[in-house]
């Protein structure tokens, strides 16, 4: 009896050139939040959709810190809207966020679509640094 190691599927998507990767399929110097982009990535993904979201982009830092934070979030609110397009029931997102005071509201829109919700911070992440991640588990709506 042989048993076959689950096969994976990686898409990736950056606004700059990235360097390929074996075994991934890559959208090199397009935004995730535009329709054409979301319309190649519905393509490429198999029928079931994405069992995974997993967003770490951030805007240019302005050094304005509140700006930056809600313009992280709002890219953050767009991710969350492909997942509506794209993941699958019982999928996982994970998103990384500048801690501030618009967190509790995405973290809030989350919670309305996942049925568990937690921050966390890796531990590679500095002790001071305001870089935070949403893990959201277990997607209920489709």
């Amino acid at each position: 009896i042989y048993l076959e190691a689950p096969v994976g599927f990686v898409v990736g998507v950056d606004l700059l050139q990235i360097t390929p990767l074996e075994g991934a399929q890559f959208l090199p110097n397009t935004d995730v939040t535009n329709s054409t982009t979301i319309n190649k990535l519905c393509d490429l993904l198999p029928l079931q959709g994405a069992d995974v979201i997993l967003s770490d982009m951030a805007p240019n830092a302005s050094g304005i810190k509140e700006m930056d934070h809600e313009k992280l979030i709002s890219m953050c609110m767009s991710v969350l809207d492909l997942a509506h397009k794209v993941l699958q029931p019982g999928g996982t997102f994970l998103c990384k966020y500048w801690d501030g005071w618009q967190a509790p509201l995405l973290k809030a829109q989350l919670a309305k679509c996942f049925q568990h919700v937690k921050t966390v911070k890796p531990q590679a992440s500095r002790q001071d640094s305001a870089e935070v991640f949403f893990l959201a588990l277990r997607y209920k709506i489709k």
